[in-house]
């Protein structure tokens, strides 16, 4: 059963009255003051297939509880301050000042306690593969020190982001790493990342036959390696950013991207459910009761075009 568009339309007119979120660090659409500023700021054109975005976030109060969205893998480093990470699965992890986190397979908590200060890279597939050479299945829902994973020579990056004076030129400095690590690369990873991702914004629900049906493997070997750099099953891949979509457009006040999403949902119950999973909180709470991070995360839409799609549009 799908979602009839009487029904869409019913379950739709409620998220118009609260408009799409004001898309600035000081207010939200509730009007709530923030206490949190979170910053992007676009990588090199020429390691954009490795990594979504950098960005920099400030939390000027003593202690902060917020949520935030399933995600792929990040890169973070804390500068100033500490935080805990809850993962969907219940597993809560302090997460150290150079730390790697797994792709998430729900919406996720966590405990800032300030002043805080943190620089984040977003990890895509490719990227994931590059610099950790490691499956991404075994961090899924994990966050762990960045040593544990790479050589010990991570903890020198810590000081030099210090050291800068500005974002701007931290990001320049980061993309001067990766473009120093690119040629560890397999020309093959990337070409097979650029299909799942394109499999994955193709179609609001998209078959995993059909993804079978244009890798150059097997399919036992498909799946071994969609788990190896993302993390997850295709099938749950799938669900994930079907259900992060529908949130983002039910946010934006989106209607054509609604549309072209609701008839992949079983009924009304079952977006109802995914949504929750995967952003924290159902579809009529979205803007209300979403953390302030939430809210500013969205600044990303601001970058379509500049950064990977599948980061653009959730």
């Amino acid at each position: 059963m799908t979602l009839s568009s009487g029904h869409f339309f019913l379950l739709f007119s409620k998220f118009l009255g609260y408009g799409p979120c004001k898309r600035s660090n000081n207010r939200c659409a509730t009007d709530r003051v923030i206490v949190i500023e979170l910053r992007y700021f676009v990588p090199a054109e020429d390691v954009r297939d490795l990594v979504s975005t950098y960005y920099l976030l400030n939390v000027d109060q003593p202690r902060l509880d917020d949520g935030e969205r399933a995600a792929i893998a990040q890169l973070r480093f804390i500068l100033e301050g500490s935080a805990e990470l809850e993962f969907a699965t219940g597993e809560r992890f302090e997460t150290p000042t150079s730390c790697l986190v797994g792709p998430s397979t729900g919406a996720m908590h966590f405990t800032i306690n300030g002043p805080f200060r943190m620089w984040g890279i977003g990890l895509l597939p490719a990227g994931w593969a590059m610099a950790t050479r490691q499956s991404a299945a075994l961090y899924t829902d994990r966050a762990v020190a960045a040593h544990d994973v790479f050589s010990g020579e991570i903890d020198n990056i810590l000081p030099v982001l210090k050291g800068l004076d500005r974002p701007e030129a931290m990001a320049e400095w980061i993309d001067q790493v990766l473009r120093c690590m690119r040629p560890r690369l397999s020309p093959e990873i990337l070409t097979f990342t650029r299909m799942v991702d394109d499999w994955l914004v193709a179609d609001p629900d998209p078959v995993v036959a059909e993804l079978m049906a244009k890798s150059a493997l097997g399919p036992r070997q498909t799946l071994r390696q969609i788990n190896r750099l993302y993390g997850m099953p295709p099938k749950m891949l799938a669900r994930k950013y079907r259900a992060l979509r529908a949130a983002r457009a039910l946010a934006d006040g989106n209607a054509d991207e609604l549309v072209n999403l609701i008839d992949s949902f079983y009924d009304q119950s079952h977006m109802i459910r995914e949504i929750k999973h995967f952003a924290g909180t159902t579809p009529s709470r979205l803007r209300v009761d979403e953390g302030q991070l939430a809210c500013l995360i969205d600044q990303r839409q601001e970058l379509k075009g500049l950064i990977a799609r599948l980061t653009a549009d959730t």
